[in-house]
């Protein structure tokens, strides 16, 4: 099985950190991350992602691209989340006949799950960068069972961003 951990696009800063929207170049991420994905699933896949706004509209991406039919949401995996609830939320999610799962989730959470499934250790772990997936391969969850087998961050975002704003400049135009 294949596991996803992504940090959620680039969102505005708003007083309430829940309702913080993607940004036009978060927009743009999520799109890359999007079609990187669809090029490294290998068959049934399963999301989930945390509540708040920016994770949420970041898993749209990923669901609308994937071709599925739902997300599932989850309060453990909010910012604040405690990360061995979060990884009885991933556990549970590993079902019968999923070969991959997709969490969107937030800093510090996303790189504590990281880090505990890889390495057995109950920490902070490294820093994710904004829209950055890593990739752990395990036969089942459990701490210190994954092998990090890669990373992908969105290349030069300002590129996408020109690039997004050319293809929605020509459905303008139409």
């Amino acid at each position: 099985m294949r596991l996803y951990l992504l940090r959620h696009a680039e969102a505005a800063a708003n007083v309430d950190d829940s309702a913080r929207e993607l940004t036009e170049l978060g927009w743009a991420q999520a799109q890359l991350v999007a079609d990187w994905l669809c090029t490294q699933v290998s068959g049934p896949v399963h999301l989930v992602a945390s509540p708040l706004l920016r994770a949420q509209q970041t898993a749209s991406v990923m669901k609308q691209a994937l071709g599925l039919l739902q997300l599932e949401t989850h309060d453990e995996l909010a910012p604040d989340g405690v990360m061995l609830r979060a990884e009885q939320v991933l556990s549970l999610a590993v079902r019968e006949g999923v070969d991959d799962l997709v969490v969107v989730s937030h800093m510090p959470l996303i790189a504590s799950l990281s880090q505990w499934l890889s390495e057995g250790v109950l920490g902070t772990g490294d820093a994710f960068a904004l829209a950055e997936v890593r990739v752990l391969e395990a036969q089942v969850l459990a701490p210190g069972i994954a092998t990090v087998v890669e990373s992908y961050v969105p290349p030069d975002t300002s590129t996408a961003l020109q690039e997004l704003r050319a293809m929605l400049s020509r459905f303008g135009d139409n």
